[in-house]
Order: C-alpha cells, then sequence, then structure tokens
C-alpha cells in the first residue's frame, strides 16, 4: 500500500500494459521519447464533507507523455490512438473495480477521464501530450 496518494497512481499506471517502454516520473518530463508523467493539477479537492468529518474528495492529474512527434501523420495518429487506448484501460479497471491503493484511511471509488487525450506541446520535434483525469476517494475523518 502506498503511503501517498501521488504514489498509489503511480504505481497504478506502471501496471498498465499498453505502456511502452519508458521512464516514469512525477512531475518531471524529460525531453526525449519515450517517457511519461503524472503531475497533479490545481481543483478543489473536497466534493462532500460528512457531520463525522469523512469526505469524498477529488485528486485532479494529468497523465502525459513525450513521444516521437513529426508531418508523418500516421506517427500522430499512433500518438493519439494510444490516449485512446489508455482512456479505455481506464474505464475498464473501473468497471473492474481495480483502482489506485490508497494510504489507510482513504478508499479509491472511480478513477476517469476529464479529457480527451491530446497534443499539448508540440513545438518540439519531441511532442508532449497528456489526458487529464480525476480520482475521487472516501477519505476517513
Amino acid at each position: 500500500m502506498a503511503d501517498t496518494i501521488i504514489k498509489a497512481i503511480e504505481e497504478y499506471f506502471l501496471k498498465c500494459p499498453i505502456l511502452k517502454d519508458g521512464c516514469m516520473r512525477v512531475d518531471f518530463l524529460g525531453p526525449e521519447p519515450v517517457e511519461y508523467v503524472i503531475e497533479p493539477i490545481p481543483g478543489s479537492p473536497v466534493l462532500r464533507r460528512y457531520v463525522d468529518g469523512s469526505s469524498i474528495r477529488r485528486y485532479p492529474f494529468a497523465f502525459g507523455s513525450r513521444e516521437y512527434y513529426s508531418q508523418d501523420r500516421l506517427q500522430n495518429i499512433e500518438n493519439s490512438g494510444f490516449y485512446e487506448k489508455l482512456a479505455d484501460w481506464i474505464e475498464e479497471m473501473n468497471v473492474a473495480q481495480n483502482l489506485p491503493e490508497l494510504p489507510e484511511g482513504m478508499e479509491a471509488q472511480v478513477l476517469y477521464t476529464v479529457s480527451t487525450g491530446y497534443l499539448f506541446d508540440g513545438s518540439m520535434s519531441n511532442a508532449r501530450y497528456q489526458i487529464q483525469l480525476a480520482l475521487e476517494y472516501f477519505k476517513e475523518a
């Protein structure tokens, strides 16, 4: 069991069978493909607070990658297709109730996509793609 939410999310994605051989990082994405990154993004964490002090919370984050990028449409279709497959995998894991194992006192309820995968920065020959996600979880008082 992870001791932080971000560590639990990292461990969850490391189990994803569609990730290519590449480095997984948190809050840093290098310039060379293929690398992956998980980055928390701003958002209101508390969705619902109960009288006993427990709450339903949300942890918004982006999953990004550095990919080969060019005028070759087949390469760029492959990059975008990866994010379609990633969204499908996340949905399948939700249906199977296979969610990140959060720290003690927290229980994941659903992990969902907030956006489709998209080209975030194509200014370099190796582009950054990303998808925005949110993890909803129960936190004991």
